[in-house]
């Protein structure tokens, strides 16, 4: 399930209801020492509930797409008892489950080793939804489109989107590429009114323009949004 960007204040209240049932509520997370992000917000907002870690190992030397999978592989693994035995558990994740989410790879292994289970998915707010409604940002209207887009691996899919002048551009995973995401931008007359949002609910949330940001790396979290180049026509008179 879903469980926002980071201000607890987000969780839906079908979310706190499925918290609140489950038998088991699994946290994702690199170390058993460490918690989570997602962990986080629901100890902020249900103390009382109990969450498990589940550690998603990403071994040196695999690529990102053979870590995701043999992490996803082993999760299921781990749930399979719990599952097995009748048990109601609930995967909590940031954002929303179906959107950059390593929840569908843990779904997909655990229908592989026990297709009988019923698997659900609960919305969630994503992270570009509350930067813009932080930042006073209308995103869409009328004919305009949204293109979600990542700048992990380097800027394509930014410069590709950016050919449609209608567009919002929303950028996620592109801190460490945040210097040529602010000159493409700039390149195509789309850096004003864009904005960066960093740490959302949490210490350190910062919302500022992109035009503001010096030449430095952005945390892996940062969302970034270009609105679409609108064009007003005068009243007539």
């Amino acid at each position: 399930m879903g469980v926002g960007p980071g201000d607890p204040g987000n969780l839906t209240l079908r979310a706190i209801n499925t918290l609140t049932s489950a038998d088991l509520v699994i946290a994702p997370c690199s170390s058993p020492e460490i918690e989570g992000r997602a962990e986080s917000i629901i100890r902020q907002a249900l103390p009382e509930i109990t969450c498990h870690r589940l550690v998603f190992d990403m071994s040196p030397g695999e690529t990102g797409t053979e870590a995701r999978v043999r992490g996803a592989r082993q999760a299921a693994n781990d749930l399979h008892r719990s599952l097995s035995e009748g048990r109601t558990v609930a995967f909590i994740t940031l954002g929303d489950p179906n959107i950059f989410s390593t929840f569908a790879l843990v779904a997909k292994e655990v229908s592989k080793l026990s297709p009988k289970t019923e698997i659900k998915t609960i919305p969630g707010i994503m992270a570009f939804q509350e930067v813009a409604s932080l930042g006073g940002i209308n995103l869409l209207d009328e004919t305009e489109k949204l293109f979600l887009v990542t700048a992990r691996e380097g800027i394509t899919d930014v410069e590709d989107a950016l050919r449609s002048t209608n567009a919002a551009i929303v950028i996620y995973k592109g801190g460490r590429n945040l210097v040529q995401i602010v000159e493409t931008l700039e390149k195509a007359n789309r850096l004003k009114g864009a904005v960066i949002g960093e740490m959302l609910g949490l210490d350190g949330e910062s919302l500022e323009p992109l035009d503001a940001v010096t030449a430095r790396k952005a945390s892996y979290l940062a969302t970034v949004i270009a609105p679409p180049l609108r064009i007003i026509e005068p009243p007539v008179d």
